[in-house]
């Protein structure tokens, strides 16, 4: 593996662990605007939770997946390309 290679693989898997952790912290604020909206009983408090924690818990869980799919997806590309090359080294020397 050249230094590239190393870089490219730390790359990947700081992303999924990013990736999880974005995802993380949104399902954890969605949770806690439950708790904050499920113990008032008054509508005008119980907007704040929804918006703020809600909305902010389902961004977070958007960007924690996509960095997640993309560290997924980097993953696939380099299994693809190790097996290009294995195949390619093959054909060469059998021809």
């Amino acid at each position: 593996m050249t230094i590239h290679d190393h870089r490219r693989a730390r790359l990947r898997a700081g992303l999924g662990l990013v990736g999880t952790l974005l995802m993380a912290c949104g399902i954890a604020a969605i949770g806690f605007a439950w708790w904050g909206t499920a113990h008032t009983g008054y509508v005008f408090e119980q907007i704040p939770y929804l918006v703020s924690g809600g909305l902010l818990g389902l961004g977070l869980i958007g960007v924690g997946g996509f960095l997640y799919f993309g560290s997924w997806l980097t993953k696939l590309m380099e299994e693809q390309r190790q097996t290009a090359q294995a195949l390619r080294t093959l054909l060469e020397e059998r021809s």
